[in-house]
Protein backbone atom coordinates (compact mmCIF):
# COMPACT_ATOMS: atom_id res chain seq x y z
CA UNK A 1 0.00 0.00 0.00
CA UNK A 2 1.87 3.57 -0.75
CA UNK A 3 2.15 6.42 1.55
CA UNK A 4 -1.01 8.19 -0.48
CA UNK A 5 -3.32 5.57 -0.24
CA UNK A 6 -2.57 5.40 3.80
CA UNK A 7 -2.82 9.12 3.87
CA UNK A 8 -6.53 8.92 2.04
CA UNK A 9 -6.99 6.19 4.69
CA UNK A 10 -6.78 8.54 7.68
CA UNK A 11 -8.50 11.49 6.38
CA UNK A 12 -11.55 8.84 5.46
CA UNK A 13 -11.78 8.05 8.87
CA UNK A 14 -11.10 11.24 10.66
CA UNK A 15 -14.11 12.79 8.50
CA UNK A 16 -16.34 9.41 9.96
CA UNK A 17 -15.39 10.62 13.53
CA UNK A 18 -15.65 13.84 13.35
CA UNK A 19 -19.16 13.47 11.58
CA UNK A 20 -20.06 10.83 14.63
CA UNK A 21 -19.12 13.06 17.04
CA UNK A 22 -20.66 16.32 16.41
CA UNK A 23 -23.99 14.61 14.81
CA UNK A 24 -23.99 11.28 17.00
CA UNK A 25 -25.14 9.23 14.24
CA UNK A 26 -24.67 6.04 16.03
CA UNK A 27 -28.49 3.89 15.62
CA UNK A 28 -28.18 3.38 19.85
CA UNK A 29 -27.51 7.25 20.41
CA UNK A 30 -29.80 8.50 17.44
CA UNK A 31 -32.72 6.46 18.28
CA UNK A 32 -32.32 6.64 22.39
CA UNK A 33 -32.46 3.86 24.78
CA UNK A 34 -35.52 0.87 23.62
CA UNK A 35 -38.98 1.34 24.74
CA UNK A 36 -39.94 -1.81 27.17
CA UNK A 37 -42.46 -4.42 26.01
CA UNK A 38 -45.04 -5.65 28.38
CA UNK A 39 -46.55 -8.69 27.84
CA UNK A 40 -50.32 -9.05 29.47
CA UNK A 41 -51.93 -12.62 29.39
CA UNK A 42 -55.40 -12.55 30.73
CA UNK A 43 -56.93 -16.10 31.58
CA UNK A 44 -59.93 -15.54 28.66
CA UNK A 45 -60.75 -12.43 26.12
CA UNK A 46 -64.48 -13.03 25.62
CA UNK A 47 -65.27 -12.15 28.91
CA UNK A 48 -66.63 -8.04 29.32
CA UNK A 49 -63.96 -8.27 32.49
CA UNK A 50 -61.39 -8.63 30.02
CA UNK A 51 -61.95 -5.19 28.16
CA UNK A 52 -61.48 -3.53 31.89
CA UNK A 53 -58.37 -5.33 32.37
CA UNK A 54 -56.92 -4.18 28.87
CA UNK A 55 -57.88 -1.20 29.15
CA UNK A 56 -56.19 -0.75 32.63
CA UNK A 57 -52.83 -2.05 31.06
CA UNK A 58 -52.92 0.45 27.91
CA UNK A 59 -53.49 3.40 30.49
CA UNK A 60 -50.15 2.08 32.66
CA UNK A 61 -48.40 1.50 29.29
CA UNK A 62 -48.96 5.05 28.20
CA UNK A 63 -48.21 6.68 31.82
CA UNK A 64 -45.25 4.59 32.40
CA UNK A 65 -43.69 4.53 28.13
CA UNK A 66 -44.40 1.22 28.28
CA UNK A 67 -45.42 -1.32 24.80
CA UNK A 68 -47.91 -3.58 26.14
CA UNK A 69 -48.73 -6.39 23.92
CA UNK A 70 -52.38 -8.18 25.03
CA UNK A 71 -52.75 -11.52 24.20
CA UNK A 72 -55.08 -13.79 25.32
CA UNK A 73 -56.60 -17.54 25.25
CA UNK A 74 -59.92 -17.19 22.88
CA UNK A 75 -61.94 -19.54 25.40
CA UNK A 76 -61.93 -18.00 29.04
CA UNK A 77 -59.67 -20.56 30.90
CA UNK A 78 -58.34 -22.27 28.42
CA UNK A 79 -54.75 -23.06 29.92
CA UNK A 80 -52.84 -24.53 27.03
CA UNK A 81 -53.20 -21.49 25.13
CA UNK A 82 -51.96 -19.66 28.03
CA UNK A 83 -48.85 -22.30 28.00
CA UNK A 84 -48.74 -21.68 23.91
CA UNK A 85 -48.91 -17.82 24.58
CA UNK A 86 -45.77 -17.69 27.58
CA UNK A 87 -43.58 -19.63 25.40
CA UNK A 88 -44.34 -17.06 22.52
CA UNK A 89 -43.57 -14.47 24.85
CA UNK A 90 -40.76 -15.60 26.51
CA UNK A 91 -38.40 -16.73 22.95
CA UNK A 92 -39.76 -12.99 21.96
CA UNK A 93 -37.56 -11.91 25.12
CA UNK A 94 -39.99 -9.43 26.43
CA UNK A 95 -39.07 -7.38 28.94
CA UNK A 96 -41.85 -8.49 31.39
CA UNK A 97 -44.55 -10.78 31.60
CA UNK A 98 -48.16 -9.80 33.67
CA UNK A 99 -50.29 -13.16 33.94
CA UNK A 100 -53.76 -14.02 35.04
CA UNK A 101 -53.40 -17.84 35.45
CA UNK A 102 -56.66 -20.13 33.96
CA UNK A 103 -54.90 -22.34 36.40
CA UNK A 104 -52.50 -22.32 39.52
CA UNK A 105 -50.49 -25.03 38.79
CA UNK A 106 -50.36 -25.65 35.27
CA UNK A 107 -48.43 -22.44 34.64
CA UNK A 108 -46.04 -22.91 37.17
CA UNK A 109 -43.20 -24.22 35.13
CA UNK A 110 -44.14 -21.35 32.28
CA UNK A 111 -43.23 -19.01 35.12
CA UNK A 112 -40.43 -20.40 36.43
CA UNK A 113 -39.09 -20.69 32.56
CA UNK A 114 -39.54 -16.82 32.59
CA UNK A 115 -37.59 -16.38 35.73
CA UNK A 116 -34.54 -18.82 34.04
CA UNK A 117 -34.84 -16.44 31.28
CA UNK A 118 -34.65 -12.76 33.13
CA UNK A 119 -38.03 -11.78 32.82
CA UNK A 120 -39.75 -11.05 35.46
CA UNK A 121 -43.76 -12.07 35.88
CA UNK A 122 -47.07 -10.09 37.95
CA UNK A 123 -49.38 -12.37 38.82
CA UNK A 124 -52.55 -10.74 38.51
CA UNK A 125 -56.42 -11.51 39.18
CA UNK A 126 -55.75 -15.38 39.88
CA UNK A 127 -53.76 -16.67 42.00
CA UNK A 128 -50.21 -19.16 41.26
CA UNK A 129 -49.06 -21.94 42.97
CA UNK A 130 -46.03 -20.39 44.88
CA UNK A 131 -44.32 -17.33 46.34
CA UNK A 132 -44.18 -13.92 45.14
CA UNK A 133 -40.27 -12.49 45.39
CA UNK A 134 -39.35 -16.09 44.67
CA UNK A 135 -40.62 -17.33 41.12
CA UNK A 136 -42.56 -14.27 40.69
CA UNK A 137 -42.63 -10.67 41.59
CA UNK A 138 -46.12 -9.19 43.25
CA UNK A 139 -49.62 -11.02 43.63
CA UNK A 140 -51.96 -7.62 42.26
CA UNK A 141 -56.23 -9.02 42.65
CA UNK A 142 -59.03 -9.05 44.46
CA UNK A 143 -59.22 -10.63 47.70
CA UNK A 144 -61.95 -13.16 46.35
CA UNK A 145 -62.52 -14.88 49.62
CA UNK A 146 -63.53 -11.48 51.06
CA UNK A 147 -64.99 -10.73 48.13
CA UNK A 148 -67.45 -13.71 48.78
CA UNK A 149 -68.05 -13.02 52.36
CA UNK A 150 -69.28 -9.56 51.13
CA UNK A 151 -71.66 -11.60 48.71
CA UNK A 152 -72.75 -13.97 51.34
CA UNK A 153 -73.44 -11.19 54.06
CA UNK A 154 -75.20 -9.58 51.57
CA UNK A 155 -77.31 -12.09 50.97
CA UNK A 156 -78.09 -13.32 54.20
CA UNK A 157 -79.44 -9.48 55.27
CA UNK A 158 -81.30 -9.75 51.84
CA UNK A 159 -83.24 -13.06 53.60
CA UNK A 160 -83.41 -11.81 57.11
CA UNK A 161 -81.18 -14.75 57.74
CA UNK A 162 -83.19 -18.00 56.88
CA UNK A 163 -83.72 -19.59 53.51
CA UNK A 164 -82.50 -21.92 50.81
CA UNK A 165 -79.47 -21.14 48.55
CA UNK A 166 -78.38 -22.53 44.93
CA UNK A 167 -74.71 -21.44 44.01
CA UNK A 168 -73.60 -21.57 40.32
CA UNK A 169 -70.18 -21.81 40.47
CA UNK A 170 -67.55 -21.11 37.34
CA UNK A 171 -65.04 -23.55 35.80
CA UNK A 172 -63.41 -26.03 38.19
CA UNK A 173 -59.77 -25.45 39.24
CA UNK A 174 -60.19 -21.15 38.55
CA UNK A 175 -58.35 -20.31 41.76
CA UNK A 176 -60.61 -16.72 41.96
CA UNK A 177 -63.75 -18.04 41.67
CA UNK A 178 -63.54 -20.92 44.03
CA UNK A 179 -62.36 -18.39 46.54
CA UNK A 180 -65.02 -16.97 46.19
CA UNK A 181 -67.49 -19.39 46.56
CA UNK A 182 -65.44 -20.61 50.02
CA UNK A 183 -65.76 -16.81 51.07
CA UNK A 184 -69.53 -16.99 50.32
CA UNK A 185 -69.92 -20.37 52.20
CA UNK A 186 -68.45 -19.22 55.05
CA UNK A 187 -70.34 -16.10 55.62
CA UNK A 188 -73.23 -17.99 55.41
CA UNK A 189 -72.61 -20.71 57.75
CA UNK A 190 -72.78 -18.17 60.02
CA UNK A 191 -76.68 -17.57 59.54
CA UNK A 192 -78.14 -21.38 61.30
CA UNK A 193 -80.99 -20.69 59.02
CA UNK A 194 -79.15 -20.44 55.59
CA UNK A 195 -78.88 -23.72 53.62
CA UNK A 196 -76.96 -24.18 50.44
CA UNK A 197 -79.10 -26.95 48.82
CA UNK A 198 -77.04 -27.20 45.26
CA UNK A 199 -73.70 -25.95 44.49
CA UNK A 200 -72.42 -27.11 40.67
CA UNK A 201 -69.76 -25.69 38.21
CA UNK A 202 -71.32 -23.99 35.27
CA UNK A 203 -68.79 -24.21 32.50
CA UNK A 204 -66.23 -20.73 30.93
CA UNK A 205 -69.48 -19.64 28.56
CA UNK A 206 -72.66 -18.08 29.34
CA UNK A 207 -74.27 -20.70 27.24
CA UNK A 208 -73.19 -23.80 30.06
CA UNK A 209 -73.88 -21.70 32.58
CA UNK A 210 -77.38 -21.29 31.44
CA UNK A 211 -77.76 -24.90 30.41
CA UNK A 212 -76.19 -25.81 33.59
CA UNK A 213 -78.82 -23.10 35.79
CA UNK A 214 -81.48 -25.03 33.71
CA UNK A 215 -80.45 -28.36 34.51
CA UNK A 216 -80.63 -27.27 38.19
CA UNK A 217 -84.10 -25.59 38.08
CA UNK A 218 -85.76 -28.25 40.55
CA UNK A 219 -83.26 -26.76 43.18
CA UNK A 220 -83.87 -23.64 42.32
CA UNK A 221 -88.00 -23.93 42.76
CA UNK A 222 -87.59 -25.16 46.35
CA UNK A 223 -84.75 -22.03 46.43
CA UNK A 224 -85.45 -18.78 48.22
CA UNK A 225 -81.91 -17.28 46.98
CA UNK A 226 -79.16 -17.71 43.70
CA UNK A 227 -75.52 -17.28 44.26
CA UNK A 228 -73.63 -16.79 41.27
CA UNK A 229 -69.54 -16.30 41.13
CA UNK A 230 -68.64 -14.50 37.92
CA UNK A 231 -69.65 -12.90 35.08
CA UNK A 232 -70.42 -15.92 32.61
CA UNK A 233 -72.31 -17.73 35.74
CA UNK A 234 -74.30 -14.81 36.52
CA UNK A 235 -75.47 -14.37 32.93
CA UNK A 236 -76.01 -17.86 32.53
CA UNK A 237 -78.22 -17.54 35.11
CA UNK A 238 -80.19 -14.35 34.32
CA UNK A 239 -81.04 -15.87 30.80
CA UNK A 240 -82.44 -19.14 32.83
CA UNK A 241 -84.37 -17.26 35.23
CA UNK A 242 -86.22 -15.06 32.61
CA UNK A 243 -86.54 -17.78 30.15
CA UNK A 244 -88.44 -20.20 33.06
CA UNK A 245 -90.02 -17.19 34.28
CA UNK A 246 -88.16 -17.10 38.12
CA UNK A 247 -86.36 -14.00 37.18
CA UNK A 248 -87.96 -11.36 40.63
CA UNK A 249 -89.32 -14.45 42.38
CA UNK A 250 -85.90 -15.43 44.16
CA UNK A 251 -83.56 -13.18 45.38
CA UNK A 252 -79.82 -13.11 43.18
CA UNK A 253 -76.84 -12.07 43.89
CA UNK A 254 -73.90 -12.27 41.06
CA UNK A 255 -70.39 -11.08 40.75
CA UNK A 256 -68.71 -8.87 37.80
CA UNK A 257 -70.45 -6.76 35.66
CA UNK A 258 -71.14 -5.94 32.29
CA UNK A 259 -74.70 -4.18 30.71
CA UNK A 260 -77.10 -6.38 30.44
CA UNK A 261 -76.78 -6.20 34.04
CA UNK A 262 -78.05 -2.72 34.59
CA UNK A 263 -81.88 -3.01 33.53
CA UNK A 264 -82.63 -6.19 36.31
CA UNK A 265 -80.93 -4.46 38.76
CA UNK A 266 -82.90 -1.29 38.66
CA UNK A 267 -85.91 -3.46 37.97
CA UNK A 268 -84.89 -5.18 41.25
CA UNK A 269 -84.84 -8.86 39.81
CA UNK A 270 -81.11 -9.11 40.46
CA UNK A 271 -80.35 -7.54 44.01
CA UNK A 272 -76.88 -7.04 43.39
CA UNK A 273 -73.20 -7.90 41.93
CA UNK A 274 -70.00 -7.96 43.75
CA UNK A 275 -67.60 -5.57 41.10
CA UNK A 276 -64.49 -5.81 40.58
CA UNK A 277 -61.58 -3.26 39.98
CA UNK A 278 -60.10 -4.87 37.05
CA UNK A 279 -58.89 -1.56 35.32
CA UNK A 280 -57.14 -0.27 38.26
CA UNK A 281 -56.09 -4.30 39.26
CA UNK A 282 -54.08 -4.27 35.69
CA UNK A 283 -52.86 -0.71 36.14
CA UNK A 284 -51.42 -1.44 39.11
CA UNK A 285 -49.76 -4.66 37.94
CA UNK A 286 -48.37 -3.35 35.16
CA UNK A 287 -46.72 -0.48 37.42
CA UNK A 288 -44.93 -2.59 39.84
CA UNK A 289 -43.44 -4.54 37.08
CA UNK A 290 -42.26 -1.77 35.58
CA UNK A 291 -40.94 -0.50 38.91
CA UNK A 292 -39.10 -3.85 39.70
CA UNK A 293 -37.57 -3.75 36.59
CA UNK A 294 -36.08 -0.27 36.70
CA UNK A 295 -34.80 -2.02 40.37
CA UNK A 296 -37.48 -0.64 42.72
CA UNK A 297 -39.21 -2.75 45.68
CA UNK A 298 -42.58 -3.45 45.25
CA UNK A 299 -45.33 -4.85 47.60
CA UNK A 300 -45.75 -8.82 47.74
CA UNK A 301 -49.57 -8.81 47.21
CA UNK A 302 -51.80 -5.53 47.26
CA UNK A 303 -55.68 -6.17 47.38
CA UNK A 304 -57.44 -3.67 44.83
CA UNK A 305 -60.86 -3.99 46.51
CA UNK A 306 -64.30 -4.76 45.40
CA UNK A 307 -68.17 -2.97 45.82
CA UNK A 308 -71.77 -4.48 45.91
CA UNK A 309 -73.44 -2.72 42.96
CA UNK A 310 -77.27 -2.80 44.16
CA UNK A 311 -80.36 -1.04 42.77
CA UNK A 312 -79.85 2.28 45.61
CA UNK A 313 -76.53 2.52 44.44
CA UNK A 314 -76.44 2.14 40.67
CA UNK A 315 -77.17 5.59 39.99
CA UNK A 316 -74.49 7.03 41.94
CA UNK A 317 -71.67 8.77 40.53
CA UNK A 318 -68.90 6.27 42.31
CA UNK A 319 -70.72 3.20 40.87
CA UNK A 320 -71.10 5.09 37.41
CA UNK A 321 -67.37 5.48 37.37
CA UNK A 322 -66.57 2.39 38.51
CA UNK A 323 -69.07 0.39 36.01
CA UNK A 324 -67.86 2.41 33.16
CA UNK A 325 -66.73 0.31 30.68
CA UNK A 326 -63.90 1.99 29.31
CA UNK A 327 -62.44 2.58 25.79
CA UNK A 328 -59.65 0.98 24.27
CA UNK A 329 -57.45 3.06 23.18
Amino acid sequence: MTLKHISAGLLTLALCLSVATLTGCSKQSTSGPKKLTIAVIPSGSTDVYWQYVHAGALEAGKKFGVKIDFQGPAVNGDRNSEIQLMQNFIAEGVNGIVLAPADPAALVPSVKQAEAAHIPVVIMDSNLNGTPGKSYVSFVATNNFKAGEKAGRYLAKLLHGKGKVVMLQYTVGTVSTVNRAKGFEAAVAKFPGIRIIANQFGGATPSLCEQKAENMLTEIQKANAVFCVNETSTFGMLRALTQSGLLGKKKFVGFDWQSNFAAPIKAGDLDGVVVQRPVHMAYMAVKFLVEHIHGKKVPAALDTGAEIVTPKNLETPAIQKLIAIPKIK
